[in-house]
């Protein structure tokens, strides 16, 4: 019983600018452009020869990295339908924006370019000399600074008031990262099995289905698990080591199996597990320390990114909301 797709480039999309100020790639990537609408949103379209500028810092990176031939024409398709979705994005997010009467000024996409400069730790001049390595214009950086600056101020106002994080919910999160960290940990485990032969009644079945339920409430109760182990489990390999497995790591036992004990703290034990003709018992014995600091020590950070991901979440249906009342058509 023991047992992203065609790779698209991550930085493509969360943040269309920041990685490209940190490469300098080659300038001789330029392709024949035959003009024609690749979508329309509202009354606003979306050309071929913008998406086709849009995606050149990108593209220049996947020549980089994939040679030619199937791998990278996938990576480039996946590529350019992304990065048309992120478009369309943007006009719904600017049609929003012109509805509740939002403008961007001068002073805010300053304050932009600084911000975004200090992100990635560079001075303005030095910011604006790698995009340019990066093949994006100081005009382009800027405009794409704007748009950012745009989202953030719509997000800000449509998006971020639905948003409430509560202590139950840092709670919540905290278990995820605990449950995460477990795939990587180490552990070992007793267990005790109950085999169902083959062929066996439905009611022989229940029986030791039965059996199996009341050796769980004797172990839960305080009973000896290894004098349970010795009483009644099949597993003659095992049986006379109070069914110790010996250390295990994450991955060594059958997918069901590995998903009960890593919900098992310490010395709890599991209900029964019906896999293989067999109904298994498991008991945690020990499992690696673990490296999380605790919830009250973590609590900012847990929050932090609980808001993170429910912001990501609550945008992605607005941006539906906004697909939903709006026309929109993708021509690619």
């Amino acid at each position: 019983m023991r047992g992203r797709r065609s790779g698209v480039p991550s930085l493509i999309l969360g943040c269309l600018i920041l990685p490209f100020l940190v490469t300098v790639a080659p300038r001789n990537v330029q392709a024949g452009v035959v003009e024609r609408v690749v979508a329309v949103v509202g009354r606003d379209a979306v050309l071929l020869s913008e998406l086709r500028k849009r995606a050149r810092p990108v593209l220049l990176q996947i020549y980089e990295r994939f040679p030619a031939g199937p791998q990278r024409s996938a990576v480039e398709s996946e590529m350019y339908k992304e990065l048309l979705q992120q478009m369309v994005d943007e006009k719904l997010i600017q049609l929003a924006a012109d509805r509740a009467q939002k403008r961007i000024t001068s002073e805010e996409v300053d304050n932009g370019m600084r911000n975004l400069a200090a992100m990635q730790g560079l001075s303005q001049d030095d910011l604006i000399k790698a995009a340019k390595n990066s093949g994006i214009s100081e005009a382009e950086l800027r405009a794409q600074v704007a748009r950012q600056v745009l989202e953030q101020k719509m997000l800000s106002l449509r998006v971020m008031p639905r948003i409430r994080i509560s202590s139950e919910d840092v709670k919540i999160g905290y278990q995820k990262l605990r449950r995460e960290e477990r795939r990587q940990l180490g552990f070992r485990l007793q267990w005790l099995v109950l085999v169902v032969p083959p062929g066996s009644s439905d009611e022989a079945k229940a029986e030791r289905r039965q059996l199996a339920e009341r050796i769980v409430d004797q172990a839960r109760a305080g009973a000896d698990f290894a004098q349970l182990v010795a009483t009644y489990s099949d597993d003659g390999e095992t049986r006379n080591k109070g069914g110790d497995l010996g250390p295990l790591k994450p991955g060594r036992l059958a997918q069901p199996l590995e998903d009960a004990a890593m919900n098992l703290e310490v010395g709890e034990i599991s209900p029964p597990i019906f896999h293989s003709n067999a109904y298994v018992i498991l008991r945690v014995v020990e499992r690696d320390a673990s490296r999380l600091p605790p919830l009250d020590q973590a609590h900012d950070r847990i929050a932090s990114e609980v808001y993170t991901e429910r912001l990501q979440k609550a945008r992605r249906q607005w941006l539906e909301e906004l697909k939903r009342s709006t026309y929109v058509d993708v021509r690619l």
